[in-house]
């Protein structure tokens, strides 16, 4: 992968979140609560279906197969689409500024291209096909004044963001060539929250 930027400590890697990690992240922080819920009412129409009389159990695929689709799709369009969770599915580099965070967002160099022009570049040029540029689209930017307190997973940190904003910014342990700049990251973060909830007390 061709990443010139990687170098500089303010930018990170190209990177994008997987689609099931995705899924799973919106579910874990918008959902959880209707996925409890969903859950204790499938297992008490089971129970109904079995003990009591089995026209429960076709309540429960009717339940799941229209109600749960439909509540998925209100997640998605509601939460998924929304600035601060769709940047995350999108290859981008993080930039980290004095006033906050910048995710570059980027497309694949190939797909700028006619087909043809691919094609002619794969058979003329192997080095070109054998790896990938990215071209810049556009930045999102989001202060630090709009991140909360961070949660560290096993693998990457997220950052979501204050309300009425509805996102989260995911970062990848491994997302800049050093480790040491995402832990700076982190705690110029925390101390910026301090800050701005000392002021607010003040106030």
């Amino acid at each position: 992968m061709s990443d010139p930027e990687y170098s500089d400590s303010r930018h990170s890697r190209v990177i994008r979140m997987t689609p099931g990690r995705f899924a799973a992240e919106l579910i874990f922080r918008y959902a959880w609560i209707w996925l409890l819920s969903l859950s204790l009412i499938s297992v008490a129409g089971i129970a109904l279906g079995i003990f009591v009389d089995i026209r429960w159990l076709l309540i429960v695929l009717m339940f799941v197969c229209i109600i749960c689709p439909g509540l998925l799709a209100f997640l998605y369009y509601f939460h998924g689409m929304k600035r601060g969770c769709y940047v995350n599915t999108i290859p981008h580099r993080i930039v980290i500024t004095e006033e906050g965070l910048i995710l570059r967002l980027l497309i694949n160099a190939g797909d700028c291209r006619s087909e043809d022009e691919r094609c002619c570049e794969s058979t003329d040029n192997s080095e070109m096909s054998s790896s990938e540029t990215f071209v810049q689209t556009r930045d999102e930017f989001f202060p630090f004044s709009s991140l909360a307190r961070f949660c560290i997973g096993k693998d990457s940190a997220i950052i979501p963001l204050k309300k009425p904003d509805s996102g989260f910014i995911w970062i990848p342990a491994d997302a800049f060539n050093d480790e040491q700049h995402l832990s700076d990251l982190l705690i110029l973060l925390d101390s910026t929250n301090e800050l701005l909830r000392a002021g607010e007390s003040k106030n």
